[in-house]
């Protein structure tokens, strides 16, 4: 039994449950944590961190170790769903969170009447009622567009809308950095501020590392691509996750987490088998790719970028 050490006390149940969980795993296998990382593809100093309660291990991490000690795959699933919402700040469904879990912290828009003296008699509640009347118009408005936005034609959406931004402004985002990894940029809030950090063009194919400021997270996109072509991304600690084009010219990864452009690179893999990689990321936000050719767009086609 491994000589562990006490779990943060501010250590939300949910997210305890799933570290505690992986730690009798772990035990009961006999490995070692250089061991496990050499089974997982996740670094020994990340397992340290992930099972001491620093960081919240991303999906793919914990069903590698799932699968390198024949564990209930299902089970550790439902786990880290709710340690993942835990973490993120978002509360499970039929569950209240508690006054001082992360969830309660989570930045909502500003109270449309701002506080003020108590006005004079006969006229405070006129313009109380025009203001609050006002703010319900608002987050109706705000909730039709996320209906509208969220829905499943993803064609029909236009690239200029942004359903990470509030009408104020504010970037609202569902992951941070670890609890990034492996999830999709524009779901997740984080395409809402995304610059490019490294750009090349290989064999026609351009390669971009896209960057989120607010989510510590990367991702790769290719663009003048064709189907089959794959865009992945590298982080430092070698952790990596990819997609292919499908049907358009364009796709992006899911996402690392990455403190700053410079821990990841954006890779391709053409159907050729050709492949290539930026350099790590810089801090100048490059121009990004252009537009293709309309001939090579297949038609009927809107592209939509992370």
């Amino acid at each position: 039994m491994a000589d562990w050490k006490s779990l943060p006390d501010t250590l939300d149940p949910d997210v305890r449950n799933l570290v505690e969980q992986l730690r009798r795993y772990k035990d009961r296998s006999g490995l070692s944590l250089a061991a496990l990382a050499e089974r997982t593809l996740h670094s020994k100093s990340s397992w340290e961190r992930y099972l001491n309660g620093k960081a919240l291990p991303p999906r793919q991490a914990v069903e590698s170790l799932g699968r390198a000690v024949d564990a209930d795959s299902a089970r550790l699933a439902a786990l880290w769903e709710l340690a993942e919402r835990a973490w993120s700040g978002r509360e499970a469904p039929g569950r209240r969170a508690p006054a001082d879990s992360p969830a309660s912290t989570v930045a909502t828009p500003p109270e449309a009447t701002p506080p003020e003296a108590t006005p004079p008699a006969g006229r405070a509640p006129a313009r109380r009622t025009l203001l609050t009347a006002a703010s319900i118009l608002a987050v109706l408005a705000l909730g039709a567009a996320a209906v509208w936005w969220w829905g499943p034609d993803d064609e029909a959406r236009p690239r200029s809308a942004s359903p990470s931004h509030s009408a104020a402004g504010e970037l609202y985002t569902h992951c941070f950095q670890e609890s990034c990894a492996g999830k999709d940029p524009k779901e997740m809030g984080c395409a809402g501020d995304a610059w490019t950090s490294a750009l090349t063009r290989f064999h026609g194919v351009y390669v971009e590392l896209r960057y989120s400021d607010s989510c510590k997270a990367a991702w790769s996109r290719i663009s003048w691509g064709h189907p089959g072509d794959i865009a992945k991304v590298v982080a430092a600690e070698h952790a990596s996750y990819q997609d292919k084009v499908h049907y358009d010219t364009d796709i992006y990864s899911p996402m690392v987490a990455s403190a700053t452009p410079s821990e990841a690179r954006a890779c391709t893999v053409l159907t050729s088998g050709a492949h290539d990689c930026t350099k790590p990321g810089g801090s100048a936000h490059l121009t990004e790719a252009p537009e293709p050719p309309a001939s090579d767009t297949p038609r009927g086609t809107v592209r939509t970028h992370a």
